[in-house]
């Protein structure tokens, strides 16, 4: 059975990601508040699959994003925040591609 995301432990998440930006990448990323969003988005890219599969864990990616957001009590802050999470999210439809683990998709016992 593949490995879904709500099956691992955060410090299992910690371990199999590196917050925002992509492994290996030269420039520096702004985490801003979303940290844990992209920690589990690297969850996701590293538990792979097929092109559907990485469509699916950018919309998620951008769903947790916006949760962030919820609850930050300025407007102003909330509009920021929901443009750097859209930036993000057209990021690595664009760019995230190299990052994803393509094939048969990992299990638990794969990953940990």
């Amino acid at each position: 059975m593949k490995a879904r995301l709500r099956d691992f432990t955060p410090k299992q998440i910690k371990k199999l990601s590196n917050g925002c930006g992509g492994k290996s990448s030269f420039i520096p990323v702004p985490e801003f508040i979303f940290h844990a969003s992209c920690d589990k988005h690297d969850v996701l890219y590293t538990i792979g699959g097929t092109e559907e599969d990485r469509k699916k864990a950018d919309k998620t990616f951008y769903k947790y994003m916006m949760l962030d957001i919820v609850n930050e009590d300025s407007r102003f802050k909330r509009i920021y925040y929901s443009i750097w999470a859209y930036t993000y999210y057209k990021a690595v439809r664009v760019f995230g591609k190299k990052y994803f683990s393509y094939g048969r998709q990992k299990t638990m016992k794969d990953l940990v």
